[in-house]
């Protein structure tokens, strides 16, 4: 399982060569924010439609979202871009192309399994997993870091440094929630988790 990769295809190749990731034996959770910030937005899309098509769970993010309004309604564009979708912008030559629209808005929200749900940013306490919004599954902190409990839920989206309270990059663990944005653009690591063992690659 990964989030946040934001452009750093780098990053993700090497994880996943790091852990020796086999399509055909293991199963890939990608938990969101593909684009923005990093480097090659463009290079990390083109190798999640690949992880996709060979069978991994890509869910949508924040981010992604703000790409696709951007496309249908142009005056998203100053809130994508002060979110850092700059980069992205600048790398299709201030043009969205369709594939990568079309691609990001039919990513499902969440990805649910007996005994975890898994989103980008969090779920609204109290409210039934078929009842929750997409805008609260891609954007949500408050009060889904203090206030939820029932299934594990793994999630991206806010920096786990933020969560440990200091500056350390590597998941972090609540009571029912595990949080895995080890910040892989603001100084951090990307990390690919493995939820059966705990363990972790980092680049």
């Amino acid at each position: 399982m990964v989030s946040d990769i934001h452009g750093e295809s780098r990053r993700l190749l090497k994880v996943l060569e790091m852990a020796h990731y086999n399509p055909s034996t293991d199963r890939l959770f990608l938990l969101g924010d593909y684009i923005d910030r990093g480097s090659d937005s463009k290079g990390t899309l083109e190798i999640v439609e690949r992880l996709v098509r060979s069978g991994a769970v890509a869910l949508l993010g924040n981010h992604d979202l703000m790409l696709v309004s951007t496309y249908y309604d142009p005056s998203n564009l100053q809130r994508w871009v002060y979110n850092g979708g700059y980069t992205t912008l600048a790398e299709f030559g201030g043009f969205i192309p369709e594939r990568w629209v079309r691609f990001l808005e039919g990513l499902p929200t969440h990805h649910e399994e007996p005994d975890c749900i898994m989103v980008h940013a969090g779920l609204a306490p109290g409210v039934p997993l078929s009842e929750q919004s997409d805008q609260d599954k891609v954007w949500i902190r408050e009060p889904f870091l203090s206030q939820y409990r029932g299934k594990r839920v793994y999630f991206g989206h806010t920096p786990t440094c933020l969560l440990h309270g200091e500056e350390r990059w590597e998941p972090w663990y609540g009571e029912d929630k595990v949080g895995i944005d080890t910040g892989a653009v603001y100084g951090g690591v990307l990390t690919l988790l493995d939820i059966d063992t705990g363990q972790v690659w980092t680049a």
